[in-house]
């Protein structure tokens, strides 16, 4: 991200919005957030997504104490950038654990103030195990001046992320600034820290479909404004132009209105008894359904703009790369869709994050 733009989030305080007002934050309901990522997006997808996932920490500091949270995010550039999966070691000493790994996907971490990695527990060489015969995980958070920045992010698409990989190496973090990510009961009592691990990717799902929208746009005024050649009808005459328009300004339309009713109804059984298993499903299907859909509508608008679409001048090309760029994300891959199916078949879901 551009220095001017990493300053700009900073000075309007946007990376606090979600956090609740007693904990330093303007408690931004999820769904406002969500509108906020989507028209980022539309201007630069990679800074959209570092502010959707540089917003996070607004929605674990729930399973902080709360007087550590406020500590945590007490000021403007409280930022957060990290990994969930377990990718780090954790010894247990007298007040903490002393860290060590290497963490990937830390999208932000340029523009970060805190690192996040999750990390198997180990006492002394032994790794602790749980009740139920598993190994014991927690998440931590450490200063990002405590981390080694690797060159990693070579990519096709969301360059603009940096979302590279960073290594701890026998790093304190004391316990106050550890939690379990996924299953521990919340200790602030804001709606937000009770959503279940189906709220995970629903902010990031505005990435795709603020790509999409901007991609529509572009190819509306590329043919508004391509003169047409001799012998030739312009863009503006097409049929194919015509119906991909319209058809992909309705396809993103309803994805993103089907996320936005599938989290509206989760938002309200979270505020009443517990969101259910079929809410879950229904927001997860719809987030992967809104990405699909937000690749298939870039795609339709890549092929109608011809030749164009090919220049750098123009932004069909790395329209197409980021959108596909955002569909690799683990919360948008097809497996979430299949568990989705296998929840409408009264089974199970197979993964820990659905």
């Amino acid at each position: 991200m551009p220095d001017r733009v990493a300053q700009a989030f900073l000075d309007l305080d946007v990376y606090r919005l979600i956090l609740p007002r007693d904990l330093g934050g303007k408690g931004v309901d999820p769904l406002t957030l969500f509108d906020l990522v989507e028209e980022v997006s539309t201007y630069d997808g990679s800074v959209g997504w570092n502010y959707a996932l540089g917003s996070n920490g607004g929605s674990m500091a729930g399973a902080l104490a709360p007087s550590v949270a406020a500590k945590l995010f007490a000021t403007k550039d409280s930022a957060m950038c990290g990994s969930g999966p377990p990718q780090g070691r954790a010894v247990a000493t007298e007040g903490g654990y002393r860290v060590t790994g290497r963490y990937a996907w830390a999208s932000g971490i340029h523009q970060a103030k805190w690192v996040m990695g999750g990390c198997f527990v180990f006492d002394g060489e032994e790794r602790r195990v749980g009740p139920h015969g598993g190994p014991v995980v927690i998440h931590m958070l450490a200063p990002r001046s405590d981390a080694n920045v690797l060159d990693t992010w070579h990519t096709g698409g969301m360059r603009g992320t940096g979302s590279t990989e960073f290594e701890l190496n026998d790093v304190f973090v004391p316990n106050e600034h550890t939690f379990m990510m996924f299953g521990a009961e919340p200790t602030h009592p804001d709606p937000l820290y009770r959503v279940p691990t189906s709220f995970f990717g629903f902010t990031l799902t505005a990435v795709p479909l603020g790509i999409a929208r901007a991609t529509i746009e572009a190819l509306r005024q590329l043919a508004a404004n391509r003169p047409s050649m001799p012998g030739r009808a312009g863009l503006r005459d097409q049929p194919h132009v015509h119906y991909t328009l319209g058809k992909a300004r309705a396809m993103v339309e309803a994805s993103r209105l089907g996320v936005r009713d599938a989290f509206t109804r989760m938002w309200d059984e979270v505020r009443g008894d517990g969101a259910t298993l079929e809410s879950r499903a229904r927001l997860r299907s719809a987030a992967v359904h809104a990405v699909e859909t937000s690749i298939e509508a870039v795609g339709m608008c890549y092929r109608a703009a011809g030749g164009t679409a090919l220049f750098e001048q123009f932004p069909f090309e790395r329209a197409l790369r980021d959108v596909n760029a955002t569909g690799g994300h683990v919360v948008f891959q097809r497996a979430m869709m299949e568990d989705c199916g296998r929840v409408c078949l009264d089974l199970p879901p197979l993964l820990p994050m659905f």
